[in-house]
């Protein structure tokens, strides 16, 4: 018999598949459970009688787990260890337990799971789940700044001066809901203040357990108190650091909100309008994706309020702003082979960005 074979269809992958079904579904689908931001007992050990699991939001604004044994991760890697499947198999579960068998191309051997679903809980939309529950108690005991993080920082152009205005601080502890937790070598936290309330993202750039753990509100902007009150360019970006790396290098303020996906509150947007002559937007150019997210995001915000859209050139292989400068400091003689020894980082960055992003000085 031959087998006829769908073309249409593409391979599973995470993002496509959170295009069709919300990461909160397969979360309350596989443990019949309402999500919760703080201390719960783990779905990944059903005999536990302590509170060791519990949920918190992610960098791209998608809901992340910490088990305090297992480790942290998202909905994907939450079927992984239910099923003991490696990846793509959890993909394929998800794809036959949600009925998208006609959309992807998975696993065929895979079976609809027996899953203890429980129908009588009423689940929360997914926006009120988490503007209720991401209040789980975040804290850092504070370390001394070190060569090490010195070094770290000025490959993205970023001085201490800049770190201390922007409110980070390198840390040695984490506690969520108490519980401590050692941070890695480079560990940092950044602090935001908002309606008097402070809040904490730690960031922890080469951890395979969790890079990020973050209790700000998904409507707070980071670098906002940092703005000056008038000017003549604003460059909206997408985390911390590129907005201290473009503020140090090309002397442009900037802000970020907490995730590309993040949709701005409307009278933010036309309070910035009014101070800045001109808003460019500044987002991810995903090169090297089979979608370029950060440039879906992007048109996005672009439609809705009319920015101008900056994106750095493949050829850099740099899909953000602080890469570029981070390639500029490792190949500067690629970028600038007529150029003078004596030209500094930030006028190597500043003559790549005005060659071939376009932004009037």
């Amino acid at each position: 018999m031959v087998k006829i074979i769908n073309l249409n269809k593409k391979l599973v992958t995470k993002q496509d598949l959170l295009t069709k079904i919300d990461d909160v579904d397969i979360y309350r689908f596989y443990t019949g459970k309402e999500i919760v931001f703080g201390g719960m007992l783990s779905p990944l050990r059903p005999k536990e009688k302590n509170k060791s699991f519990g949920y918190f939001i992610g960098e791209s604004g998608e809901v992340c787990f910490k088990d305090f044994v297992l480790g942290v991760g998202d909905c994907i890697k939450l079927v992984q260890l239910l099923f003991g499947y490696n990846y793509f198999e959890a993909l394929s579960q998800i794809v036959v337990d949600f009925n998208l068998t006609d959309d992807f191309l998975y696993k065929e051997n895979i079976v609809k799971s027996k899953v203890n679903k429980n129908d009588t809980i009423e689940f929360m939309d997914r926006n009120e789940l988490i503007q209720k529950n991401n209040n789980f108690e975040l804290k850092k005991k504070k370390r001394d700044w070190q060569l090490h993080d010195l070094v770290y920082w000025s490959t993205y152009g970023i001085s201490l001066d800049t770190l201390k205005r922007y409110r980070v601080e390198p840390i040695e502890y984490i506690f969520i809901n108490g519980s401590p937790i050692k941070t890695e070598k480079y560990a940092y936290c950044f602090i935001e203040k908002k309606d008097n309330t402070i809040t904490y993202k730690i960031y922890q750039p080469f951890s395979e357990k969790y890079k990020w753990i973050n209790n700000h509100d998904s409507s707070t902007w980071q670098g906002w108190d940092q703005l000056p009150k008038t000017g003549k360019q604003l460059i909206i970006t997408k985390s911390l650091k590129d907005v201290m790396s473009i503020n140090e290098m090309l002397g442009i303020p900037a802000v970020s909100l907490q995730a590309e996906s993040t949709k701005p509150k409307e009278h933010i947007i036309e309070e910035l309008k009014d101070r800045f002559e001109v808003i460019h937007l500044l987002y991810d150019n995903d090169y090297d994706k089979e979608k370029n997210w950060g440039q879906i995001f992007a048109q996005s915000l672009i439609d809705d309020y009319g920015f101008s859209n900056l994106i750095i050139p493949n050829k850099f292989k740099s899909k953000d702003f602080s890469d570029l400068v981070k390639n500029v400091n490792k190949a500067s003689l690629e970028f600038f082979p007529d150029a003078e020894n004596d030209l500094t980082l930030t006028k190597k960055v500043k003559t790549l960005w005005e060659c071939n992003i376009y932004i009037p000085f």
